[in-house]
């Protein structure tokens, strides 16, 4: 029975959040042949100020893109 952590910045939609558990199920299925239903997928969200990308903290990728468009 599959587990998967999915720690994002803040900001997706609810939509967006289900299409990156679909896809995450997706791709477990495929890769590991576990059954779409004993895959658990949590999704924990966190300030733009709390994650790091190459060095950098607060980059806010998410809000950038929503204020893109």
């Amino acid at each position: 029975m599959p587990f998967i952590q999915c720690d994002i910045e803040l900001g997706l939609s609810d939509e967006q959040k289900i299409e990156i558990v679909k896809r995450m199920v997706a791709v477990t299925n495929e890769a590991i042949g576990s059954s779409c239903e004993h895959i658990n997928v949590v999704i924990r969200e966190h300030p733009a100020a709390n994650i790091g990308e190459t060095g950098k903290a607060n980059l806010g990728l998410i809000s950038r893109q929503q204020q893109a468009a």
